[in-house]
Formats: C-alpha cells, sequence, structure tokens
C-alpha cells in the first residue's frame, strides 16, 4: 500500500489520520479500551490505532487507506445530497426544470 493514491483514492497524511484517530477518542470520547477490530487472537483496541499509524504496521496501513476512503465516501455522499436538495427545490418550485447532472459533464468530479 505504499502508492500515494490506491485505487484512485487519494491519501491522507499520516498527521491527518492520527488527527482522525485523535478526534475519535477526544471529541466522540470513544473508550479506548473498546476494540475497533478483531480477526481470530488478533484484537486491536481503539487506544493502539496511533502506534499503528506511526509505525506503519500493515494494520495501520489499512486503518491509513480506510480513513482516506472514508473521506472520499463522506464527500462523494454530501454531493449526491446537495444534488438531490436541488432536484426536490426544482420540482417544489414548480419549474419543472432539473438541475443539470454534474456527473454527466465529463469534467469530473473536484477533488477533496
Amino acid at each position: 500500500m505504499d502508492p500515494q493514491e490506491l485505487d484512485g483514492i487519494p491519501l491522507v497524511s499520516t498527521e491527518e489520520a492520527i488527527a482522525e484517530v485523535r478526534r475519535w477518542l477526544e471529541v466522540e470520547k470513544v473508550d479506548p479500551e473498546r476494540i475497533f477490530t478483531a480477526s481470530g487472537e488478533q484484537v486491536i483496541r481503539y487506544k493502539d490505532l496511533i502506534t499503528h499509524l506511526e509505525q506503519g504496521t500493515p494494520d495501520g496501513k489499512l486503518l491509513h487507506f480506510a480513513i482516506s476512503r472514508g473521506r472520499v465516501m463522506k464527500s462523494e455522499r454530501r454531493r449526491t445530497l446537495q444534488h438531490l436538495l436541488q432536484i426536490a427545490a426544482s420540482l417544489a418550485s414548480g419549474s419543472g426544470e432539473h438541475p443539470p447532472d454534474p456527473t454527466s459533464s465529463g469534467a469530473g468530479a473536484p477533488s477533496a
């Protein structure tokens, strides 16, 4: 997972990924002892995530990718919701005109 982009998803920096985990722990008050993931004998708790990210372990690289992918998906959901709200507003106003589909322009999606 060394490339800067994997499957077209721009990776956030390690510092941004660590900041995201810190936000989970400090702002969202996730219990550090809570299990983040478990597979067989391996258990990773929230308190261990920053160490994995800092050391670049395979689990840290996977988490780094997941945080990056999550940000892209959140941005796409936001754009889709805005588009749907524009359509609803257009229909409610009775104009009958639909706003242009941002995915049909061929210009590509703006980067986050």
